[in-house]
């Protein structure tokens, strides 16, 4: 089980608990740290959050921990699953507006402020 340590580079801003669990990366993702995930509803299997989706992975509701290379075969990795996150330091998808961050966490114990 890998180790994820706690970041230094103001990715943490708030007072909220920073906590991961294990999910399981889908296969053919190949996966930044900090990317938002979503869930597939049917498979319960993680991916790349996208807000055109209607798989369940339109929400996100995850974001890595660290980089998972999932292309040849899922993955098991630590994923975070609260804490409050620099949003400039999340790897969104290309193209996703600022109205797509402001909402994607609504409703999830992850929230999203710039450094104070």
């Amino acid at each position: 089980m890998a180790t994820v340590q706690q970041p230094v580079d103001n990715w943490v801003t708030g007072s909220d608990s920073y906590q991961t669990t294990l999910g399981t990366i889908a296969v053919g993702q190949n996966l930044a740290e900090k990317t938002p995930l979503g869930q597939i509803t049917a498979s319960g299997k993680l991916v790349a959050w996208d807000p055109a989706a209607t798989d369940g992975s339109e929400v996100a509701a995850y974001i890595t921990a660290y980089a998972v290379d999932a292309r040849a075969a899922e993955q098991q990795a630590q994923v975070i699953k609260s804490g409050t996150f620099n949003p400039e330091q999340v790897v969104w998808p290309a193209g996703t507006t600022a109205a797509q961050k402001l909402a994607a966490f609504v409703g999830t114990p992850i929230s999203l402020q710039l450094p104070v």
